[in-house]
């Protein structure tokens, strides 16, 4: 579960990195373009940490029905 957390870790930082880097070339430049790309990460580093939260959550459940 540990390399899970790492690995889902890294791919919100990494996708939450990206979006902010977008988001200020877009202020920087005012291409709209930039602003889609923002939003896209954005959702993909949310739809990632939400992933890794429910995988956690039920993880937990597993192991304590199991272990009970």
């Amino acid at each position: 579960m540990l390399v899970f957390a790492w690995v889902m870790g890294s791919i919100v930082a990494l996708t939450g990195g990206i979006s902010l880097l977008s988001f200020a070339i877009y202020i920087g430049t005012g291409i709209d373009l930039w602003l889609k790309r923002a939003r896209l990460f954005r959702r993909y580093a949310f739809a990632a940490l939400l992933f890794w939260f429910n995988v956690w959550i039920w993880g937990t459940v597993l192991m304590i029905l199991i272990n009970w």
